[in-house]
């Protein structure tokens, strides 16, 4: 364990005695102003440090590409704040925050605080960023269920009938995919080319996960645009046929959702044994068509707030 945690610390330290351009010996400069908000060239090597912290992968993309995709964490990151802001005070999710603070610490197999510390302490970071971090993402969570809680539309009829159908018609064995995801957002077909072609072309040179850091604007982006495992009775019958066409490793072409298009990648398949009940599957069904109809508010929202806040770059 520590010397698995070491190595995180050689990576990331590596990594920045190579940025000579964004070393924190030079003098601070403001690179965009948000509203009021400056971003400076501190922030951005900050946010280096803390995408490199959640994502080794990230050493294998260019400076360049790291700190574009910094950057654009950052702008994103703050015109939330600044949102939420209007709505919400910060300070007041405690319980919450220590608990994503421990999921936190546990997805990075750090096993206590002391280590954790040392850590974060080692690569130039405060635990107070990471958990401003963590309460940005939960009261913007929270402001789109505000908004947008009795905006979910749920046809649990049918739901219940097409897994009623799949679950007459399977045998005792099912499969799950292991799914990666990009999610882009094209306004014009001009631009969804452009995009796509882009997105091609850095999965072909850097590979499909460092490719979802930068241009997917999914919550898995800094995850590598990891959906995790799902079974295939959770699954679009369009979804389904589009990655019933590829090989493990392979990725689809972009598929039309509410939000934008998406390409997904299946990373590992596996036929797992199980016993069906309608109403277990109903309930996870459910589950993962609220989260998706709240991701897909939560990018109109953050593109419409997006559009009326006012960027600067100096």
């Amino acid at each position: 364990m520590i010397k698995k945690i070491k190595i995180i610390i050689n990576a990331i330290l590596f990594f920045f005695l190579i940025q000579t351009n964004l070393s924190l010996a030079e003098k601070v400069s403001i690179i965009y102003v948000i509203e009021k908000t400056p971003i400076t060239n501190v922030a951005i090597n900050n946010e280096i440090k803390y995408l490199l912290l959640i994502n080794q992968k990230l050493n294998e993309i260019s400076k360049e590409d790291m700190v574009q995709y910094a950057t654009k964490s950052i702008l994103k990151e703050k015109i939330k704040e600044i949102e939420i802001r209007k709505y919400y005070k910060f300070g007041k999710n405690k319980e919450i925050i220590d608990n994503n603070l421990n999921l936190f610490m546990k997805r990075l197999n750090i096993p206590n605080d002391e280590i954790f510390n040392n850590l974060i302490n080692e690569i130039g970071l405060s635990k107070e960023f990471i958990i401003k971090k963590m309460e940005i993402e939960f009261l913007w969570n929270q402001l789109i269920v505000q908004f947008y809680a009795n905006k979910i539309n749920i046809d649990e009829n049918r739901l219940r009938n097409e897994l009623k159908k799949k679950i007459e018609n399977s045998s005792n064995l099912s499969n799950e995919y292991l799914l990666y995801e990009i999610l882009f957002s094209p306004n014009t077909m001009k631009d969804f080319e452009k995009e796509y072609e882009k997105i091609k072309k850095s999965i072909e040179e850097i590979g499909f996960e460092s490719s979802a850091n930068i241009f997917s604007n999914s919550n898995t982006a800094k995850s590598g645009g990891k959906v995790g495992w799902i079974s295939e009775s959770q699954l679009s019958k369009n979804i389904i046929n589009n990655i019933n066409k590829i090989n493990l490793g392979e990725y689809t072409d972009p598929i039309t959702v509410a939000s934008g298009s998406i390409i997904l990648m299946v990373k590992d398949k596996r036929e797992i044994q199980i016993k069906l009940s309608l109403e277990d599957e109903l309930k996870k069904a459910i589950s993962i068509e609220q989260n998706k109809q709240f991701n897909q508010f939560s990018s109109i929202y953050f593109k419409k707030v997006e559009l009326n806040t006012k960027i600067y770059e100096k």
